[in-house]
């Protein structure tokens, strides 16, 4: 019986198998044939009986020293280290976006007015984010954001007003800029510019009164991107079921409007100066405890606050100041899940209003339902309803500069569809004002198409009702199609 063949497999067997463990073989390791040459000895001395199979053998034993030759000129070594993946603790994104709208409704101008027909916007808007992460419990967000609108100077400055240009031409502010933290295994803590959405509509506000709206294109947009950021102080203390909201509010910001000029604006006249309280000794103040069960959560606020509406000051008749009430606000708000609906309540008492016809203070009561029903593959139907009823109302503010109803209503109706794995995406709105639809209304629909990673583009068109409502009544000629394109990296 022949052992070489058997021990140079074996070792060569082993060979393979322990080269993927950490060993170490020194340069100076015997090559294989001197390993093996005592055997190749023990082989000859044993006779011409099996010269035979030696003969067969040696051709094997060929192959195998050159199956062997890239382990004599190898030397193993252990694995380097793998050095731990360094993770940065900061990330930076921004967002591109280029946005245009074409009035097609608009008549022509009056001498010396300003002609809105034709390209109303054309706006180039940069809104870079930064994230850091000092450790695990505490990061923070800065968001600024910056637009210019080529628009005016395509269609001649000269014939703005310098409100105009001032509030729609160009911008340059911080958004979201805060720190946030955890105190405590139950206590958490947030700093500086931010959004705290209160309430459970997606389209008309009851509860949500913490952030003031960006109002200079009304129906433009969802509630969502309206929002204003206000630096804040909040913390939030976390037990059971239960978050436990306390909030100060020391920088007074309230909605930015249209202006005098702009083709949303609704007066004559240029507005009186409104009246800014001072930051911090003024500060608001809310409180918000809200619960999440299984298929329902509840929520009760309370806010003490500036109204972000201003209300005229009159002298004789004539407005010389706008100046915003304190109020105060307690609500409840609720969803309820049940198969494929979502039941949506709110309600809020809000006391302190204020109007220029009289010098009462008045109390309000909001009450908002709402269903969304997603029955049907990425499609989501909803209706909201809301009605705001003025306490102890007084007849002649239906008939003044105020223009309030003793209830006013407002309806709106929602679809939002998703099609070939989210590349598309349709939304329809038609916000029907008045208690009897008769207030007017606005219908806005969309299309985005998402092209690629990180670029999308967006075709829609919005269509305003006259009624009623002053607002609707004086923007009814201000229909417009609109396109945006947005790259983020």
């Amino acid at each position: 019986m022949r052992i070489i063949p058997i021990c140079r497999t074996f070792f060569l067997g082993s060979l393979l198998l322990f080269s993927h463990t950490p060993l170490l073989i020194a340069e100076e390791d015997a090559d294989f044939d001197e390993l093996l040459e005592g055997f190749d000895d023990s082989e000859n001395n044993s006779g011409d009986a099996n010269s035979g199979a030696d003969s067969g053998v040696s051709s094997n034993d060929e192959s195998l020293d050159e199956l062997m030759d890239g382990f004599e000129e190898q030397t193993l070594t252990p694995s380097a280290p793998t050095m731990a993946t360094v993770r940065r603790n900061w990330d930076l994104v921004t967002l591109l976006s280029l946005s245009s709208s074409y009035n097609y409704q608009h008549q022509a101008p009056a001498t010396d007015e300003t002609d809105y027909r034709g390209l109303s916007r054309l706006k180039i808007k940069v809104q870079p984010e930064l994230r850091y992460k000092f450790n695990t419990n505490w990061d923070s967000v800065v968001i600024a954001n910056g637009f210019y609108d080529m628009a005016y100077s395509i269609n001649d400055r000269d014939q703005y007003t310098n409100e105009t240009l001032e509030n729609y031409e160009s911008e340059l502010e911080f958004r979201d800029a805060y720190i946030r933290g955890t105190l405590t295994n139950s206590l958490d803590i947030k700093i500086g510019r931010q959004i705290v959405v209160w309430g459970k509509s997606d389209s008309i506000r009851v509860v949500d009164v913490l952030n003031p709206l960006d109002f200079r294109e009304p129906g433009m947009v969802d509630i969502e991107d309206l929002r204003l950021p206000v630096t804040m102080i909040k913390a939030d203390y976390y037990f059971n079921q239960w978050n436990f909201s306390a909030i100060a509010i020391p920088e007074i910001r309230f909605n930015k409007v249209p202006v005098y000029g702009s083709d949303f604006y609704v007066a004559d006249q240029k507005a009186p100066d409104e009246t800014i309280p001072n930051h911090i000794e003024n500060s608001e103040f809310a409180l918000a405890l809200e619960g999440i069960f299984s298929g329902w959560d509840l929520s009760f606020h309370y806010a003490n606050h500036y109204d972000d509406q201003a209300h005229m000051i009159l002298n004789n008749g004539k407005p010389i100041r706008q100046e915003h009430s304190r109020l105060n606000l307690l609500g409840v708000a609720s969803n309820i899940a049940f198969g494929d609906y979502l039941l949506k309540i709110e309600s809020a008492y809000i006391d302190g209003l204020e109007f220029a016809s009289t010098s009462t203070e008045f109390s309000r009561v909001d009450f908002l339902m709402g269903v969304d029903y997603s029955g049907f593959t990425d499609t989501t139907l909803s209706v909201e309803a809301v009605n705001r009823k003025l306490l102890d109302y007084e007849s002649e503010l239906s008939t003044s500069i105020d223009r309030t109803d003793e209830n006013e209503g407002q309806i709106a109706l929602r679809y939002s569809g998703s099609f070939i794995h989210d590349k598309i995406n349709i939304t329809a709105l038609a916000a029907i004002l008045g208690t009897d639809f008769d207030a007017g209304a606005y219908y806005r629909g969309s299309i985005e198409y998402e092209l690629m990673n990180a670029t999308s583009v967006t075709l829609g068109g919005i269509v305003y009702q006259s009624g009623d409502n002053f607002l609707l009544e004086r923007i009814a000629q201000n229909d417009r199609v609109f396109f945006d394109l947005r790259y983020s990296f």
